[in-house]
Formats: C-alpha cells, sequence, structure tokens
C-alpha cells in the first residue's frame, strides 16, 4: 500500500510513460504494409488521443488522476523522470520501431494485455483505500478496463495470423518478454526511489 505521497510520485513518473504511448502506436502503425491492420492500429490511437471518442485523450485522463491526487498540471509535466522510466520510453520506442510491425506489435500486446485487469484492481484499491472514486478520478482506468480487452484482442488475432513459423513465434514471445521486463524495471524503480526508507 503507498503512502500519499508514494501514490503522487508514482502518478508523476507513470505520466512520463503514459504520454509517449500514443506515439508507440503510431511507430508500429507507420511499419505495417497491410491496409486491414492498419486500420485496426488506427483505431487504437484514435482512443488513445481522444480523437472522435467523445472521451479525453488517454495522458489527459492521466493528468485527471494524478490531479486528484492533489498535484497540478505543472508539477506532474515538470517531474524529472527516473532512470527506469527513461529507460521504458526508450526501450518501448526501440521495440515499437522494429522494421518488423507484428514485434512492435507484441510489444503493445505486452503491456495492453495486462491493463484491463490491473485497472480493475487499481479502481478498487483507491475506493477501498485512498476513498478516490470520483469519475474524473478514475475515468482513466475505467476506459483501459474496457478498451485494451478489444486492442490486446485485436493485437493477438494480428499476430497469429502474420506470424506462422515457430521462429517468427519465439521472437514475438521474446519481445514480449522484453517489453514485459521495462515496465516491471520501471515499477521497481518507482518502489525503489520513493517507497524504500
Amino acid at each position: 500500500l503507498f503512502r500519499s505521497n508514494e501514490l503522487q510520485e508514482y502518478a508523476k513518473q507513470y505520466y512520463h510513460f503514459v504520454k509517449h504511448f500514443p506515439r508507440f502506436v503510431s511507430c508500429v502503425h507507420s511499419n505495417c504494409d497491410d491496409v486491414k491492420t492498419r486500420q485496426i492500429l488506427l483505431e487504437n490511437l484514435a482512443d488513445e488521443e481522444g480523437y472522435k471518442t467523445g472521451i479525453a485523450d488517454h495522458p489527459k485522463l492521466w493528468m485527471n488522476f494524478a490531479e486528484s491526487l492533489g498535484l497540478s498540471e505543472e508539477e506532474v509535466k515538470n517531474a524529472k523522470p527516473i532512470r527506469e522510466v527513461e529507460d521504458l520510453v526508450d526501450g518501448m520506442y526501440e521495440l515499437t520501431r522494429s522494421p518488423e510491425f507484428t514485434l512492435g506489435l507484441s510489444a503493445l500486446y505486452a503491456y495492453e494485455s495486462q491493463v484491463p485487469e490491473i485497472s480493475r484492481t487499481k479502481i478498487d484499491g483507491l475506493k477501498k483505500f485512498y476513498n478516490i472514486d470520483s469519475e474524473k478520478a478514475i475515468e482513466f482506468f475505467k476506459v483501459h478496463e474496457e478498451a485494451d480487452v478489444y486492442h490486446s484482442r485485436d493485437e493477438m488475432e494480428i499476430m497469429n495470423n502474420s506470424n506462422k513459423s515457430l521462429e517468427d513465434q519465439k521472437r514475438l514471445i521474446n519481445t514480449v518478454d522484453e517489453s514485459a521486463i521495462l515496465m516491471w524495471n520501471f515499477l521497481d524503480g518507482v518502489y525503489n526511489n520513493y517507497c524504500v526508507n
């Protein structure tokens, strides 16, 4: 359980990842030759950017959450990223810019496939332990609880249809692992920088 100041630090650091995520999707989109697949990725990108969805862009949704913790937009945007968040962002750009678009897609999948369950857990924990339950404060999590079910399902379907050989599948699994390790290292970094004292 985070103390309030630790939760604020987590929110500031995670913002530096969230603000880049639409561009990770865009990287994969730009490396894809197949128009149907690009259209699916474009839907994901439109969701991330809040384009014609009736929902704010996802970095703004995260900012709303951070503000519910008592942070100002300026405090969040001006927070110096820790090394682990820089590694996460740099690593995700490297993975999503792969000329082989399905490898970039597998990096997105590693993140988006976990988000719905994590979002449910966060909504419950924020309500139970922090008394945070306003619609504005938890909208980021509510949106991702649903949207990433579809995004990750689409990503898996594309990967299954595009990668038939055992060698292709091994490369995808390795990329999923790399992406997941980047996220775990980020979370460890937040814990080690702000929670161990």
